[in-house]
């Protein structure tokens, strides 16, 4: 048995030393096949053990190129393929508006744009790496960075950072360092082994082996907490996307938010939740239904629901602006408060470069939808105030409350059936449950299609409604953590204090072999 492990081993390093030290054609082959193993490490998988030979092979590609372009396109097609088989779902959306003849070209082009950031990453640690130690400390730190950019350049898509590929005891390190942090030690795990030391393996694994021990201990307080003793409602109707905005579907869809809303309840109910864009319409051009709405809420309680929102011109000719909004109403039909949606979808409700670019928003409707004022936390008397977040607002680390003005729970309305059967849904779920372990909220999410769930303030899914499901769920609002985590209080400074130290201690590294080398060189010249 031993002989055949040593003899499967030998082989092994045979092959990707032939790899390796072959043709530029195998090393360039072999990133787009790690590449394309990434999608196994998130949602619905979660096989974040692939992360180690993904991460770790592409860095041994690396570690035998001199060359700043070769680095470069190596990383750009090691980020193609990692792209393409992490987020293909976004193309499923143009086949929801008859545009699935775009979809090769959408996945392509979508994939080709974020591999620049692995691009990147690979390039900047080919310029400086030197030593295995050396090399894994800075591509740690610039990987962690250029996925910090994706976040945030040309509006950001923050979407699969690599430490979303944990499960709960290790996502709990989130309330610390946040996802940006988490993903920073996610890579330095996958990478280590490169370093082949295996002192420093083997405290790395401790570490990280007390890190899961503290974060299960953690992730099992929520039960400890309690809830709030409010009850409320979240309603999924799973309404096809091609039938969403039909005006001949108008009153079905409504209705049938309506008629599960209408069902008992064994309790009173505060609030009743409905999805992203509910009501397809705008209220004041269909006043019967919104009398029809009005009647579904119960005496006391609020709805919750998504609807667009419009501001006409002076000839009412046709909107000057329009909004993709949160209302709140009560059963006398007031319009308690508004949210609109501040960070937008470009190309799915706004054009990026209308001028110049000739094609249309996905969303129905020839106008773009307009820019809400931000995050904020609405008040409302009977129910904790709370941070509304439509769609993939809830995706951006950081920005999901307004800090003035803390609110006690995350309400996500959104619409996932634009992405079909595919591993969107999963993804968006498995992300903006996060928000919750960072802010120490929990997080009630509604959707149209998709995955809806009731979620507490350490990340644990309470309640759920999965994929297609039609129905509804009654919960009392978990409680938020009586005291605010490390990061909500300080945000980036413990991602940026990990980025700095590990990019400080990859120079002195370098520094401190050209010093004995030069050393060296004076010796042998004596």
């Amino acid at each position: 048995m031993k002989n055949a492990g040593a003899v499967i081993l030998s082989s092994s390093k045979k092959f990707w030393n032939q790899i390796i030290n072959g043709p530029q054609s195998y090393q360039f082959y072999t990133a787009l096949f790690l590449g394309s193993l990434g999608g196994l490490a998130f949602a619905p998988f979660n096989f974040y053990l692939i992360l180690i030979p993904i991460f770790s092979g592409l860095l041994l590609l690396l570690g035998r190129i001199s060359s700043l372009k070769r680095a470069f396109l190596l990383g750009w097609a090691f980020g193609f393929s990692y792209f393409t088989s992490g987020v293909f779902w976004v193309s499923v959306s143009f086949s929801k508006v008859g545009l699935g003849y775009l979809m090769p070209l959408v996945v392509v082009g979508f994939s080709l744009l974020l591999g620049i950031f692995p691009a990147l990453a690979c390039a900047l640690t080919c310029l400086w790496q030197r030593n295995p130690i050396q090399q894994v400390l800075l591509f740690c730190g610039i990987w962690s960075l250029t996925e910090w950019l994706r976040g945030h350049i040309l509006t950001g898509f923050p979407w699969n950072l690599v430490g979303y590929a944990w499960d709960l005891p290790m996502l709990q390190v989130c309330a610390w360092v946040g996802i940006y942090g988490l993903s920073f030690l996610t890579i330095f795990l996958a990478t280590i082994w490169v370093s082949k030391s295996r002192k420093i393996i083997s405290i790395s694994l401790l570490a990280a082996f007390t890190l899961w021990i503290l974060g299960s201990h953690r992730a099992e307080q929520g039960h400890s907490l309690g809830d709030t003793g409010i009850n409320m409602r979240l309603v999924q109707p799973s309404i096809q996307q091609e039938k969403k905005w039909s005006p001949e579907h108008l009153s079905k869809t409504v209705n049938l938010h309506i008629a599960l809303s209408g069902l008992e309840a064994e309790k009173p109910l505060k609030a009743i939740i409905w999805p992203e864009a509910a009501i397809p319409c705008f209220f004041e051009n269909h006043p019967g239904l919104f009398e029809a709405v009005r009647g579904a809420i119960p005496e006391g309680a609020v709805l919750l629901t998504g609807a667009p929102r419009q501001e006409k011109t002076q000839d009412n000719a046709i909107p000057a602006h329009v909004w993709n909004s949160l209302f709140a109403l009560n059963e006398k039909g007031e319009i308690l408060a508004i949210y609109d949606k501040s960070h937008l979808v470009p190309f799915g409700e706004y054009v990026p470069f209308r001028e110049i670019l000739p094609v249309e928003k996905l969303t129905p409707g020839t106008i773009d939808y307009s820019k809400g004022n931000g995050i904020k936390t609405i008040n409302i008397q009977g129910i904790p105030p709370f941070s509304p977040l439509i769609c993939y607002e809830a995706i951006f680390p950081g920005n999901v409350i307004d800090p003035t003005s803390k609110p006690q729970f995350l309400l996500n309305l959104t619409n996932d059936a634009w992405y079909g059967h595919t591993n969107g849904p999963y993804q968006h779920l498995s992300i903006v449950r996060v928000r919750a372990i960072e802010e120490g909220l929990p997080l009630v999410r509604t959707a149209n299609n998709g995955i809806s769930a009731v979620v507490d303030a350490y990340g644990k899914i309470l309640y759920r409604l999965n994929l297609d499901a039609i129905g509804f769920i009654d919960f009392a609002l978990p409680k938020n953590l009586p005291y605010n985590t490390i990061f909500s209080y300080l945000r980036e400074i413990p991602f940026s204090f990990m980025i700095i130290v590990a990019l400080l201690l990859s120079y002195l590294i370098r520094a401190r072999e050209n010093h004995v080398r030069d050393q060296e060189s004076k010796t042998e010249s004596r």
